[in-house]
């Protein structure tokens, strides 16, 4: 009977480790992530730039209108990160000799969307990321059998990436067939270092933060970001590297959390979406971010500048959401707090480093083998 009762336990711990070792990538992940004392939140918005121009200038200064009526106990007005495009295709130009042809956000016509920009950056309501030189990868586009994408490379206005197919508004992979084809890391590494460069031009400064347009990338893009001086990669927590035979993300890598370090970059996880095109309103955007606080984590809301500059019943919406959201926020989170992503990036490493600079310990968590379940630097 003694040793009956002895096996009891004995089979409680052998289930519990079990559970233990099954979940213990998972469960090691949640605990070196950085939790937060404060609600954070901050608006992410894609694929403004190059491209409709009175459109997005609109809407720019229409957001900085917005924005700026908040502040939250510090002061600070809210920010809305947007991730740049930088190019669009030149259409005459490809139709008079064939070749690709890009119009820059450097051009004239496009001086309406850069002051505005400006001015949301100099009232501290936008915080300024690279999204990409394009929306796409230009030879796939020019490979495409697709006569509506010949149409739309060729067009006279600037293009619109949104009315792309979707395996080819991905960027950092060849989607001219599918299953898409991994580019060459030289070439990848000589297109970052070109649309790095435009950007300091433009903006006067390299970026810190990347968004990688419909979220597939790879390593070798990281490492080509990491020696431009990126810092931190957004993801919605984990890293697609092809289109497959669908057109659909794949080759994923994850799940990624906030702080965890990937090839030279730091990866901050956008989880949420505040799309009112796709049905998203403040309320679900405001439960997120109890969720989010819950978790002792930040609140990052996906969204695009097409809910911003379509009809006026859409765009009307998308202001009113965002009216709403802060509007409630503040409200019921008497804390909360309104960085940037790059200095939420900022928050969540220092303890890492200045657990890296006590030389002895780390010398003896290396060799112990405790560094591999501290968030330390890679």
């Amino acid at each position: 009977m003694m040793n009956l009762i002895w096996l009891i336990p004995l089979a409680w711990l052998t289930v519990v480790s079990a559970i233990l070792l099954w979940y213990r990538r998972e469960l090691l992940a949640a605990w070196r992530e950085p939790v937060l004392r404060h609600p954070v939140l901050i608006i992410e918005s894609d694929d403004w730039g190059a491209g409709p121009v009175e459109a997005q200038a609109r809407a720019l200064h229409q957001l900085v209108e917005l924005l700026t009526k908040f502040k939250d106990r510090t002061g600070r007005h809210p920010v809305m990160t947007l991730a740049l495009v930088l190019a669009v295709p030149d259409g005459p130009s490809i139709r008079r000799d064939g070749r690709y042809h890009r119009l820059t956000l450097e051009d004239p016509m496009f001086a309406p969307v850069r002051e505005a920009i400006e001015r949301g950056r100099a009232a501290g309501v936008f915080a300024l990321q690279l999204h990409g030189l394009e929306h796409y990868w230009p030879d796939a586009l020019m490979a495409s059998p697709d006569p509506a994408v010949r149409a739309w490379l060729e067009g006279d206005a600037p293009a619109i990436t949104e009315r792309l197919p979707s395996p080819l508004q991905s960027r950092w992979t060849d989607a001219s067939v599918l299953p898409s084809r991994p580019l060459p890391p030289e070439r990848i590494a000589a297109a970052v270092a070109e649309e790095v460069r435009l950007y300091e031009r433009i903006f006067g400064e390299r970026p810190r933060v990347a968004v990688p347009p419909t979220f597939v990338w790879n390593e070798a893009v990281e490492r080509a970001w990491a020696r431009e001086g990126i810092e931190f990669v957004v993801t919605p927590g984990l890293r697609s590297a092809c289109r497959n035979a669908d057109g659909v993300p794949d080759c994923d890598a994850g799940p990624f959390h906030n702080g965890l370090r990937g090839a030279g970059v730091g990866y901050v996880v956008r989880p949420d979406y505040l799309e009112p095109e796709r049905g998203h309103r403040a309320e679900r955007a405001l439960a997120a971010l109890a969720a989010r606080t819950a978790e002792g984590r930040a609140c990052l809301l996906e969204t695009h500048r097409s809910n911003f500059i379509a009809d006026v019943a859409l765009s009307s919406s998308a202001f009113e959401a965002i009216h709403q959201l802060y509007n409630a926020a503040l409200q019921q989170n008497q804390e909360l707090r309104f960085p940037s992503t790059a200095e939420l990036g900022d928050a969540l490493r220092p303890w890492r480093v200045r657990i890296r600079a006590i030389r002895r310990f780390w010398r003896l968590a290396r060799v112990s083998g405790l560094a591999w379940l501290l968030p330390l630097p890679s």
